[in-house]
């Protein structure tokens, strides 16, 4: 790991005297009092994602909703509503979390394609911030527990916009083909009956374009097009939700624009939106995807005729990204040792040949049982998607301070994979 490792890291993760730490606390004494697999994460780091986002879209005061999906433990939670952030939920079970972490009813703006009624029911008695809609069925379902409650209930439309960019596709949500959001056509009629509702109130717009997005052109180009949709339908928006999906490096060579200029590029294009009071981001990934590493321990070494093989505790079950996605997250032993440079496969206990948490690795030497790895960037859709397949118990949780460590979230117990079952 070199100097553009540390940069990208802001210094919170990285070598000391060949050992590899999480600000000053050595990896090697982490996993010797939590075990492994476990995910690390640096509270430094996070601070300075949440400085760095606020101070690139400071001129417009935007309300930062951190998106809970991303990574939903309390203790980053905390850290968020500490921090002046307000939230981002997809279901009734993060609104609870939120709530559970000290967030306001009022700090909640409630996304997602498929809201139950018990969900919406939920929301609009508690008094969250808003709905961001995504067809008008859900808008006569808010409607209708607006008129229960007696409140008037503040809605975006979510628009799809049918706008390509360059990432995976499972991770595009505005193109035509997906299911998320409401196409022109369609908003145009909801806007040309909103009268009819009394309670479901009509704001603004939402548009939320995909995730792990590098640069900002997409950004601009998407806020243009409701500005023109705006200026025909003559509906004026009071909000205006741009999402999240601001990308982060992976490796040091990725080419990711800085926040400072998707904030000054999108900035300069809601000017065309000049009746836009409230700005909403929703940033998950940006904020929480380089603040943790993935700390696993190497099982076996299997050599064959042009292959190798590093087989670590941690699997697809912990990390599901680069089986799900083909992601590629850096792999890196937690003691430098100097050898013969060698490629690996470095793969999982997992009885599936999609369990593999790094495809050709370049490892200074080959890893040998016993030895400790660190699977950087792994803070975003990292323990949240992780799962009990194979009936293997989920990995614990630490937060680093400074050379402090906090475990955030036990091991599971075995009895933990079968507890509610009858």
């Amino acid at each position: 790991m070199g100097t553009s490792f540390e940069m990208m890291f802001e210094g919170c993760f990285g070598y000391r005297r060949s050992e590899f730490r999480v600000e000053d606390a050595p990896a090697r004494l982490i996993a010797e009092r939590f075990g492994t697999p476990a995910y690390i994460y640096s509270e430094s780091y996070l601070a300075g994602r949440i400085r760095a986002l606020t101070h690139a879209f400071a001129p417009l005061s935007p309300r930062i909703c951190y998106s809970i999906k991303a990574n939903s433990n309390l203790a980053i939670l905390k850290i968020m509503k500490r921090a002046g952030l307000c939230a981002d939920i997809v279901s009734l079970g993060e609104m609870e979390r939120a709530l559970t972490a000290g967030f306001q009813p009022s700090d909640l703006v409630f996304a997602g394609v498929g809201k139950a009624p018990e969900e919406i029911e939920a929301g609009v008695a508690r008094g969250i911030f808003c709905f961001n809609v995504e067809n008008e069925a859900e808008l006569g379902v808010i409607e209708r527990y607006g008129r229960k409650f007696g409140r008037d209930v503040a809605c975006n439309l979510r628009l799809n916009l049918d706008i390509d960019i360059d990432t995976h596709h499972y991770i595009k949500t505005s193109r035509h083909e997906t299911k998320f959001g409401i196409d022109l056509a369609a908003a145009r009629k909801i806007l040309a009956g909103r009268r009819k509702y009394r309670r479901a109130k009509i704001r603004g717009f939402d548009f939320h374009l995909g995730s792990q997005i590098k640069e900002q052109s997409a950004y601009v180009k998407a806020v243009e097009m409701i500005a023109a949709f705006s200026r025909e339908t003559g509906f004026a928006p009071e909000m205006f939700d741009l999402g999240g999906g601001f990308g982060i490096r992976y490796a040091p060579s990725d080419k990711v624009a800085d926040i400072a200029v998707f904030g000054a590029k999108i900035g300069a294009a809601l000017t065309k939106l000049p009746s836009v009071t409230t700005v909403i981001l929703e940033p998950g990934r940006f904020l929480v995807g380089n603040a943790a590493v993935l700390l696993t321990r190497v099982l076996y070494v299997k050599e064959r005729t042009g292959k190798r093989f590093v087989i670590v505790d941690a699997a697809m079950n912990d990390l599901i990204r680069p089986s799900l996605y083909g992601s590629s997250h850096a792999i890196l032993p937690v003691r430098k040792t100097a050898g013969r440079a060698v490629v690996a496969d470095v793969v999982g206990p997992i009885c599936e040949s999609g369990d593999y948490l790094g495809k050709d690795v370049r490892f200074a030497s080959m890893p040998k049982p016993g030895d400790l790895l660190v699977v950087a960037s792994a803070g975003a859709y990292g323990f949240s998607m992780a799962s009990n397949y194979n009936s293997r118990r989920r990995p614990c949780e630490v937060l680093v301070n400074g050379n402090r460590l906090r475990l955030i979230r036990k091991r599971e117990e075995f009895e933990d994979l079968w507890r509610g079952e009858l």
